[in-house]
């Protein structure tokens, strides 16, 4: 048994902004059995979207508590009811019997209820019913009703399905007074998920007005062993941030060992016999997201925390983010957790995937056209549509996509920046992938509008560095953007094999590794500083040469020391002490002042020194051929305890499987190292 959330409103729908985040839809709760029948109860406004994602024709029941237009709306608008390859089983309190037609009759709905095109079956149902639903496989479904205290009557439900209990209240007033509590403790006994109207707290409660304060139904859950209670029916003019605060003080109550009570909002799943699938957060929490987001400062880390985020909004098993570049989208990061943990996806950032802008390819189409695409089953696209699903991906490693949802990012002009995929909604229930919900492609398109931005910012911060390191490649042409990246990104997967090792946590992990990166992307930047006759020199310098060319790393520091954000503060320790040694017979400048040894170094030049060493070793020059991986890594471990510390070496050696995917991402643009010498 999973329950949906559908409609969390009461009285009046209110779509409004300070209500988007718990909804502004009136009641609905779906509920789904295993043995794939669909039950819903109460058809407000909050049905329209259920309808909108069933498949094209089946089976469903509808039970009503009452009349009042909040619970009822919605269903002249519930897709199966106009189609013909739907069985709708509508079932009614007695005295509604001829409420379908009479709407149509007093003006509220323009066509007849007789004339929509879907089978359905009108059956009148009474307090103290109880009524008997098949199931696909043989499994006992039974709804009890009960008599509820609601102006003009109302019932209340208890399911009884897959071995778990399901209670729903519709619109009911718990008066506070014994008899009263003691009923509502009647009616939720046992439950393991109750949904019950509190519209009301003690603060704002009106008697007589037919809905129950919070406080009561805490009450009267204590003793009735509810595994789950369910706040629903909000009054539309409470705001996000009011539920908010409810809630933070149901997680207390919860905390100090009350009953488990959740403020109900749209597209909220419950597993009666299972954990809870969703963690609480309040509406503010892409405000808090991007305030997280704000720490990082590496593109990479930060399409991570992206990607991350997106998933945990849509449920989904996998995702991929691709940047724009020029007419290309460039493979930027993926997370899978069916082939590969998430703090492993660091691993996989390095393929050089480009997929071209054209509406040919999903991702392609989202990214040429704007247009955001929610697909149920890539194998099923619809007739006639321009693009395709490659499969090549799952043909290789044996994965499977089936829904998928695309969203592209924008910058500042409004051009497409960029596109996620993300891959496979889970049914918390089934464990099988499943349709993407409105209510999820409306929350990750509002994460894509916020954090365009910060990618923009990003990438404009990176550009800023590629600049710095053009000026410096034309004083020494080794000092190329392509060097630059790969000695950052061996430089930030060396950290993190560190990190992992020193058992760092991983949110700590991923801030320091974004600095790293682009900090060591500056090592070099003091041979601005450095006269071209020296940098370009083609034979060996002379001890006086050598020793003006040792003054890089003092000027890189003083060039760095202007700064005093995190980048550049990380960036003077190794511009500066980069060509340390572990044994201490290194410099940090012209003269031999300032030398230091072993973790006396700072960490950030000790894996920079590293990692710029093998660069220049595996990389062509006009003096030399490029060594193999193999030779340059047996170097480095000769000179473990002597030049480098041993300790980072050997880490150095365990992201082998990387380098490849490193090189491939960042080559040379193949230009002729001797002309420029």
């Amino acid at each position: 048994m999973e329950i949906i959330m559908r409609g969390a409103r009461g009285s009046i729908a209110n779509p409004a902004p300070d209500t988007v985040f718990y909804g502004g839809n009136t009641a609905c709760v779906e509920l789904r059995t295993d043995g794939g029948a669909r039950i819903f109860f109460d058809a407000g406004t909050g049905i329209r979207e259920a309808g909108a994602l069933l498949p094209e024709s089946g089976e469903c029941h509808i039970f009503i508590s009452h009349g009042h237009a909040d619970h009822i709306f919605g269903l002249w608008f519930f897709m199966p009811i106009h189609s013909p390859k739907w069985v709708t089983n509508l079932y009614l309190p007695a005295r509604l019997g001829n409420f379908p037609e009479h709407m149509y009759q007093c003006g509220f709905f323009p066509a007849p209820f007789r004339e929509v095109k879907g089978d359905i079956r009108i059956k009148l149902v009474s307090p103290g019913d109880e009524i008997a639903i098949p199931s696909r496989r043989g499994r006992a479904i039974t709804v009890e009703t009960k008599d509820m205290n609601h102006p003009g009557g109302g019932l209340g439900f208890r399911v009884s399905a897959d071995g778990a209990l399901f209670v729903y209240s519709g619109d009911h007033e718990i008066d506070g007074g014994p008899e009263s509590m003691k009923e509502a403790a009647k009616f939720l006994r046992n439950a393991d998920i109750a949904v019950v109207d509190a519209t009301y707290g003690w603060n704002d409660y009106r008697p007589g007005w037919g809905h129950s304060r919070w406080q009561d139904w805490i009450d009267a859950a204590k003793d009735a062993r509810v595994r789950y209670l369910v706040l629903t029916h909000h009054d539309p003019v409470r705001p996000d941030q009011e539920l908010d605060r409810l809630d933070q003080t149901l997680a207390l109550i919860a905390e100090e060992g009350g009953v488990k009570t959740y403020v109900a909002r749209e597209g909220m799943r419950f597993t009666p016999l299972g954990p809870i699938p969703f963690t609480r957060h309040g509406s503010d929490w892409l405000l808090l997201f991007l305030d997280e987001l704000s720490r990082y400062r590496d593109e990479s880390a930060i399409l991570d925390r992206i990607l991350a985020k997106a998933r945990e909004i849509t449920h989904a098993d996998a995702g991929t983010i691709y940047l724009r570049e020029e007419n290309e989208l460039v493979f930027s990061y993926t997370h899978n957790d069916t082939l590969f943990p998430v703090d492993a996806a660091h691993k996989h950032v390095y393929a050089n995937i480009r997929i071209a802008i054209s509406e040919t390819s999903i991702a392609g189409y989202v990214a040429s056209t704007g247009n955001p695409l929610t697909i149920d089953d890539v194998r099923k696209l619809p007739p006639g549509a321009p693009y395709s699903f490659n499969d090549s991906f799952d043909r290789a490693s044996d994965y499977h996509t089936s829904s998928m949802l695309v969203i592209p990012f924008f910058d500042n002009k409004g051009d497409v920046a960029g596109v996620m995929q993300v891959i496979n909604s889970i049914d918390p229930h089934t464990g099988r992938p499943c349709p993407f919900t409105m209510n999820m492609a409306h929350n990750v398109r509002i994460l894509a509008r916020e954090v365009g931005g910060i990618i923009e910012h990003s990438m404009t911060e990176r550009r800023g560095i590629y600049g710095i390191l053009r000026m410096a490649a034309v004083h020494d042409p080794s000092e190329t953007s392509a060097h630059a990246e790969r000695v950052g990104a061996i430089a930030a997967e060396l950290y993190h094999a560190w990190a992992q090792r020193e058992g760092r946590a991983v949110d700590a992990i991923r801030v320091e590794k974004s600095r790293i990166r682009l900090a060591a992307m500056l090592h070099d930047i003091g041979k601005v500083g450095i006269s071209d006759l020296i940098l370009k020199k083609p034979g060996k310098l002379t001890d006086e040469e050598f020793r003006i060319m040792r003054g890089h790393t003092e000027k890189g520091a003083s060039i760095l020391a202007e700064d005093s954000g995190d980048i550049a503060r990380h960036a003077f320790d190794i511009a500066l002490y980069h060509h340390q040694k572990w044994n201490g017979s290194g410099y940090a400048g012209s003269t031999d002042e300032g030398r230091l040894s072993g973790e006396d170094i700072p960490l950030g030049a000790r894996i920079t020194a590293i990692a710029d060493v093998f660069d220049a070793l595996v990389s062509p020059r006009c003096y030399k051929k490029p060594w193999s991986f193999d030779d340059a890594l047996k170097l480095l471990k000769k000179e473990a305890g002597s030049h480098f510390d041993p300790a980072l070496v050997d880490d150095m050696l365990s992201l082998k499987p990387l380098l490849a995917g490193i090189y491939a991402r960042f080559p040379e643009a193949g230009r002729d190292e001797c002309q420029s010498v």
